[in-house]
C-alpha cells in the first residue's frame, strides 16, 4: 500500500470539506442580512440553535459510527451535507428579496424554522464527516508514527481554507442580477454541492486502497436497542470512564474564552471598546491565522523531540503564559498595553493551535476503535457546550465596560486548561506516541 498516495488523497478531501464549510459558514449570514436587513439578531438565533442542536443530537448520531462501515458513515454524512445545503439554498433563494415587504409572523416563522432545520442537518452532517475522517479513519489507515505529520498537514490546510474561502465567498456573494439579488449566495451553494462528489470518489478510492477499513468494525449490540435518552446518559458516562477524557475536558475549557482573534466578542470590543479601525481588526485576524500555522509547523519537530504528552503540555503551557501576558497589557491600558494585548493573543495562537493537534492525536491514540465515534461525538458536543456558555456569559455582560469581567475568566480557564493537563499527562499511562 502506497501510504503517500492514501495521505494525499486524505487531505484532498479535507481540502473539498474545510473549502466549502468555510464559503458556507460565511456566506450564510451575510445572506440573512440581505433578506432582513439591521437584524442581526435573526443570524445570531440561527447559530445559536443550530449550536443547540448539536449539544442534543450529535452524541445520538455519533453512536452510530461505531456500529456502522466506515464507507456507510462517509455516506450518511455527504448525504445530510448535500441536502442540508440543497435544502438551505432552496430556502433562502425562495424567500423574498426583503423581508420589509409586510409578511406575516407565520411566514418569518416557517421560513426561520426551514432554515434551521437544513442549517442543523448540513452541520452534523459536516461535524460527522470530520469524525469519522480525523478521529477514526486517519488513526485506522495511517502508521502511529505519520499522524503528527499528517495532523499537521490537516490543519494546514483547516487555515489555509479558513482565511481564502471566505475571500473567494465575498467575492461570489457580490454577483447580483435584477430581481436575483442572492444569486452570489446561490453560487455558492453550488459550489458547496459539487465538491460532495469528487470528495465522495476520493474517500471511495482510500476504502479501496485500503480495503480492511470497509469492514464493520464491531458487530450490532443491545445498545442499538436503547431509546434517545438511555444513549444520551450512557454516552456521557462512556466518555467520562475514557482514559483521555481529561485532555478533551482541558481542550473544551480552551473554548470558554473570548480572547482569540477570530472571536466575535474580541471583534466587537475591538471596534466598540478601543476604536480600532476595520483594516487593522482584518490585519489582527489574519495574523491570528498565520501563527496558527506557524504552529502546524513546529508541531511534528516538537512531538519527535519532546513526546506526545511533554510536547502537549508546552504547548498549553505556553498560551496559558501569553494570556496572563495579554491580561497585563489589557489592564495597563494606553497604545502600548493595548499592543502588548494584541501581541500576546497571537503568541498563544501558537499554544492553542499546538496543543489541539495533540489533543486530536491523544484521541486518535488513546481511544478504542470500538468508540471512537461516540466518545469523539461527546468530544464535539462538550466544545459546542462550552460554546454555548461562552456566547452566554457575553450576552449577560453586553456592554464594553463589561468585558474586562470576560478578559479575566477567559484567562483563567486557559491556566485551569494547562494546570489540569499538566497533571494528568505527567501520571497518564496513555502511550506515548511520536516520542
Amino acid at each position: 500500500m502506497n501510504i503517500e498516495r492514501l495521505r494525499w488523497r486524505i487531505l484532498l478531501g479535507r481540502l473539498l470539506t474545510r473549502s466549502g464549510d468555510q464559503a458556507w459558514d460565511f456566506a450564510v449570514p451575510l445572506a440573512l442580512l440581505r433578506i432582513f436587513p439591521d437584524q442581526i439578531r435573526i443570524a445570531a438565533a440561527y447559530y445559536l440553535i443550530v449550536r443547540m442542536g448539536h449539544v442534543i443530537l450529535l452524541p445520538r448520531l455519533s453512536v452510530r459510527i461505531d456500529r456502522m462501515s466506515r464507507w456507510r458513515v462517509a455516506q450518511a454524512a455527504i448525504s445530510m451535507q448535500f441536502l442540508g445545503v440543497l435544502g438551505a439554498a432552496v430556502v433562502m433563494l425562495g424567500f423574498p428579496a426583503s423581508a420589509n415587504a409586510g409578511l406575516s409572523a407565520s411566514v418569518t416563522l416557517a421560513f426561520a424554522s426551514g432554515l434551521v432545520a437544513m442549517g442543523l442537518i448540513a452541520s452534523l452532517g459536516s461535524t460527522l464527516m470530520d469524525i469519522s475522517i480525523a478521529n477514526d479513519l486517519v488513526p485506522a489507515a495511517v502508521p502511529p508514527s505519520e499522524l503528527a505529520s499528517l495532523n499537521s498537514r490537516m490543519r494546514q490546510l483547516d487555515l489555509l481554507t479558513e482565511v481564502m474561502a471566505p475571500v473567494i465567498a465575498g467575492a461570489l456573494l457580490l454577483v447580483s442580477l435584477p430581481g436575483l439579488p442572492l444569486l452570489g449566495f446561490g453560487l455558492i451553494a453550488l459550489w458547496n454541492l459539487l465538491s460532495f462528489f469528487p470528495e465522495l470518489f476520493l474517500l471511495r478510492s482510500v476504502f479501496h486502497m485500503q480495503p480492511d477499513l470497509l469492514k464493520l468494525k464491531v458487530a450490532p449490540t443491545a445498545t442499538m436497542r436503547m431509546s434517545l435518552w438511555e444513549k444520551f446518559v450512557g454516552g456521557w458516562r462512556q466518555f467520562f470512564r475514557q482514559p483521555v477524557a481529561p485532555a478533551i475536558l482541558c481542550y473544551a475549557a480552551l473554548w470558554m474564552s473570548v480572547l482569540s482573534p477570530h472571536g466575535v466578542l474580541l471583534t466587537g470590543f475591538l471596534k466598540d471598546g478601543w476604536d480600532l479601525d476595520e483594516v487593522t481588526i482584518g490585519l489582527f485576524r489574519g495574523a491570528g491565522a498565520f501563527f496558527g500555522l506557524f504552529a502546524t509547523f513546529v508541531y511534528p519537530r516538537v512531538i519527535q523531540s519532546k513526546g506526545l504528552l511533554r510536547g502537549s503540555r508546552g504547548f498549553v503551557v505556553f498560551q496559558a503564559l501569553m494570556v496572563v501576558l495579554a491580561v497585563v497589557g489589557f489592564f495597563a491600558g494606553g497604545r502600548l498595553g493595548q499592543i502588548g494585548f494584541l501581541v500576546c493573543i497571537l503568541l498563544s495562537r501558537i499554544g492553542l493551535y499546538g496543543f489541539s493537534l495533540g489533543e486530536t492525536q491523544i484521541r486518535q491514540v488513546g481511544i478504542g476503535a470500538d468508540v471512537r465515534g461516540e466518545v469523539n461525538g461527546f468530544a464535539a458536543a462538550l466544545t459546542a457546550l462550552a460554546t454555548l456558555g461562552l456566547y452566554g456569559a457575553g450576552a449577560l455582560l453586553p456592554s464594553t465596560q463589561d468585558f474586562s469581567i470576560l478578559v479575566v475568566s477567559s484567562a483563567l480557564f486557559v491556566i485551569l486548561a494547562a494546570v489540569r493537563f499538566s497533571m494528568w499527562s505527567a501520571k497518564t499511562q496513555i502511550i506515548d506516541a511520536g516520542h
